[in-house]
């Protein structure tokens, strides 16, 4: 089993080897780790000056620049709704990047953004309508109020039921609502 030695015992290490002149076993039996990790310690801050190296940099390359995970918000925030491949057709169409659908998927998840089921909001919906009404009946009790729905329309509009949105809370769509007689 591989050890893990933190930046602070590391720098004691270089600390006992140029400041006390320690050879490597002295070290390794004061801090009790084995004379190899000392040796490599010494070797990385002889070629780069630090006693860890930066691991940001191992690795494949990402695919998707910052630019191309902005866009991608920027779809699902427009059309939160919007599938997978729509959003692979867009990325190729406006920013001609190629990408998988599982890198897609996995940017999401990175993103802490996750697919929900989708609430769809009234686009006919008036908010000083709304405000004006609740200040008319504000003064009635809860008891002397009747409501009734009638609303039975149904024109097929057909909506999608799941879309993106920050884990644990609920997608939102504004949708036109048909409304009718009987």
């Amino acid at each position: 089993m591989r050890i893990h030695y933190t930046k602070a015992v590391k720098q004691l290490v270089i600390y006992q080897a140029y400041t006390l002149k320690k050879t490597s076993t002295q070290i390794a039996i004061s801090l009790n780790m084995p004379v190899r990790v000392v040796q490599r310690i010494k070797k990385t801050w002889k070629e780069i000056g630090e006693v860890c190296r930066d691991r940001r940099h191992l690795g494949r390359p990402p695919m998707m620049s910052p630019n191309h995970t902005e866009f991608m918000l920027a779809l699902i925030e427009h059309t939160p709704d919007i599938y997978l491949d729509e959003i692979q057709e867009q990325l190729y169409t406006q920013h001609d990047l190629s990408v998988s659908l599982a890198t897609i998927s996995r940017t999401l998840a990175r993103l802490g953004i996750g697919s929900t089921k989708l609430s769809r909001e009234a686009a006919e919906r008036c908010a000083h309508a709304r405000r004006d009404f609740i200040m008319e009946i504000g003064h009635e009790p809860a008891e002397c109020i009747v409501c009734a729905d009638e609303s039975a329309v149904n024109i097929l509009t057909s909506y999608r039921r799941n879309g993106w949105s920050m884990k644990g809370l609920r997608a939102r769509k504004c949708c036109c609502f048909v409304r009718g007689t009987r």
